[in-house]
């Protein structure tokens, strides 16, 4: 009883000490569950941790940033014994159940010129959810398309970019008697959209550069892959979601001036396509007479 005691103690005088102990560690690192940070319109930024339950000691890091409104409790919402060290690392004594660690983060998402950026870093897996209203992050100047609520990293460091309402440009390209719409999101200006059906091209002017550039494009329209010149010079680019009519094309123009997008095929020329379809016709009316016969 009496070691109990001293260590409660010794425990105590550890946690009162000021920031110059921040690196004192108690007890083994904890085992987690999960860990969900949730982004919302405005930038701010709410972090959940799930710690496994344990016998022993835990202690768990933050997310580096500065730490508002912290809360420590069981999966049932019980407050638990906790301690706080350098102001980022939690200590959790021993308990019967997973213990939950909350709280907001300030001064980690930064809007620069209509971007919003987050130089991030935690060891362990984490998964990050958006509103509704953001449904493409860049990670690493990589596109992620958010088909449901959120992204997940595994021991996790990224630059996570994201613009919100950004905006998007509309161009409705006519070609055999049918329009096609193609989208450009963009902070960039946009001018001159041209396509050649001949060259299978589609290009464009920008006014900065520097800019993220995506387009959905109709693979009725332009058929993928492609290569995307700038100025006549090849550059990076990612296509990265897909879907059974719209491929999405993302890449980063390094100033203003103009881009080429050359797809591998266009539509053909409504002429061309008469006999096709015809030819197909007369393939399946002879299928489907020799089922005829053959009952």
């Amino acid at each position: 009883m009496l070691k109990i005691v001293l260590a409660l103690i010794v425990i105590s005088i550890i946690f009162s000490m000021p920031q110059i102990f921040a690196q004192i560690s108690i007890g083994a690192p904890a085992k987690q569950k999960s860990v969900d940070v949730t982004i919302s319109l405005d930038g701010d930024v709410h972090v959940v941790h799930e710690i496994q339950h344990s016998s022993i000691i835990r202690q768990v890091d933050m997310i580096s940033g500065t730490v508002q409104d912290l809360k420590v409790r069981d999966i049932n919402g019980d407050k638990i014994q906790y301690g706080v060290i350098g102001g980022n690392r939690v200590t959790i004594f021993p308990t019967q159940e997973n213990i939950i660690v909350e709280y907001d983060l300030e001064d980690v998402l930064f809007l620069n010129d209509g971007v919003w950026a987050w130089d991030f870093f935690y060891p362990v897996s984490v998964s990050f959810y958006f509103p509704d209203e953001i449904d493409l992050v860049f990670v690493n100047k990589r596109p992620v398309h958010i088909k449901d609520t959120g992204i997940a990293c595994h021991g996790c460091q990224m630059l996570l970019e994201y613009i919100i309402k950004e905006p998007i440009f509309l161009t409705e390209i006519e070609w055999g008697g049918k329009k096609f719409p193609v989208y450009i999101r963009t902070l960039d200006q946009i001018n001159s959209l041209y396509f050649d059906q001949p060259t299978k091209n589609l290009s464009f002017e920008i006014s900065k550069g520097n800019k993220f550039i995506t387009l959905i494009i109709p693979l009725e329209l332009l058929w993928n892959p492609y290569e995307v010149y700038f100025d006549n010079e090849i550059v990076l680019q990612n296509e990265f979601s897909q879907n059974d009519t719209h491929i999405w094309l993302s890449f980063i123009p390094e100033s203003a001036g103009t881009v080429e997008i050359i797809g591998t095929s266009v539509i053909p020329e409504f002429s061309m396509m008469i006999p096709l379809v015809l030819g197909i016709g007369i393939v399946l009316g002879f299928q489907l007479k020799n089922k005829i016969n053959l009952r």
